[in-house]
């Protein structure tokens, strides 16, 4: 089989998301199960959108429109952006992969930090090999380290990927750094600010979108998702923001039609109405912090989080926990596979949901 592969997938580990309910449902017969491994909101979507999703139904025979020309719409309105600068994906997932495509050509490289999504090194080695994907460390805080970045750049990078507020670590580099860096940055490097967890920054947080240089910069996109906030994890939409330019090479590996009617809709049904998203935001903030507070007097190092998720340290055995966690009904991310062996991410979700972890958690800890 080797001789007839890509030889660049030998390379690869496949990513591994976390377990389904429904495996460890039938594994070990468990009357409860909590999952918060995968930062999904906790919340039910809006009527309105389950509603708009329900009349699409009707249209499912028909292809979606290729370009999300409707939502491209809604998405630039909001963000004061023209339609042109936006592209939509099934997922920022399929974008990074997009990118990696379009942009990365033999000998050159993907560039990022250590401990953060796991896509971006998949993406590279899937498009030019291992040789092609390098991260620097991180600082003592688990940040991205820009200078740690900046120092190995040379003139094979091609692309860096910038994770904002980063997972797992839920840490975010100030806006000023980042700026700083940008403007840094030769043009012909490309930077990727992925800001999958931008709706849970705290407000009035030094945070850079990274708008302002859509329109002045060809070699910045932003991603964002709505698999997060907007709680459309299950129909996997996402989109880039960037110059019409750089977005026009993108379109040249975008399959057609990949984004499905029902998550076009929904997202832009999704954006009509921000009280469902700022429901979400204050409830993420009062349970992480009550989350975090409880962690901290169990004597867990936990780290301080802007996304919807904490990354702690249990000072034991990851995958025994993890087992032992599962038998209980509780469902979170061991963090080998991000380069953090010795930690795990918790998602925050309903006070309950965290109360049932908690428990499970003492009672195996013995505390």
């Amino acid at each position: 089989m080797k001789n007839f592969v890509n030889p660049n997938l030998l390379e690869l580990m496949p990513y591994k998301p976390g377990k389904p309910v429904e495996e460890l449902q039938r594994t070990y017969n468990l009357d409860r199960i909590v999952k918060l491994a995968s930062n999904e909101n906790p919340f039910q979507i809006p009527e309105n959108v389950k509603n708009k999703i329900r009349e699409e139904i009707d249209n499912i025979a028909t292809y979606p429109c290729s370009d999300s020309h409707y939502l491209r719409m809604a998405i630039a309105e909001k963000s004061g952006l023209g339609i042109d600068n936006i592209m939509v994906g099934a997922g920022s997932v399929e974008i990074i992969k997009m990118i990696t495509r379009a942009f990365l050509n033999p000998g050159e490289k993907v560039l990022t930090s250590e401990k953060t999504f796991l896509m971006y090194k998949i993406a590279a080695i899937e498009t030019q090999g291992a040789v092609s994907f390098i991260e620097a460390e991180m600082d003592s805080d688990f940040r991205f380290s820009l200078s740690n970045i900046m120092d190995k750049i040379d003139k094979s990078v091609k692309i860096i990927f910038l994770t904002n507020p980063n997972n797992p670590t839920g840490t975010i580099v100030d806006g000023k750094e980042i700026a700083k860096f940008i403007e840094s940055v030769p043009e012909n490097i490309l930077v990727v600010l992925d800001n999958a967890y931008e709706e849970y920054v705290s407000r009035g947080a030094d945070y850079l979108t990274g708008l302002e240089y859509i329109n002045n910069k060809k070699n910045v996109i932003v991603l964002r998702t709505f698999s997060k906030v907007y709680g459309l994890a299950g129909l996997r939409i996402g989109y880039a923001l960037g110059h019409p330019e750089t977005l026009s090479m993108l379109s040249r590996v975008k399959a057609p039609f990949n984004v499905t009617r029902i998550a076009q809709n929904a997202a832009l049904e999704s954006l009509k109405s921000d009280d469902f998203k700022n429901k979400s935001y204050e409830l993420n903030k009062k349970n992480k912090s009550l989350l975090l507070s409880q962690m901290s007097e169990l004597g867990i190092k936990t780290i301080p989080s802007e996304t919807n998720f904490l990354m702690f340290f249990p000072e034991t055995d990851v995958t025994d926990l993890n087992d032992k966690l599962l038998k209980e009904g509780v469902i979170i991310r061991p963090l080998r596979a991000f380069g953090v062996p010795d930690a795990m991410r918790v998602t925050i979700g309903f006070e309950e949901d965290n109360d049932f972890f908690l428990e499970k958690l003492k009672k195996i800890l013995g505390r």
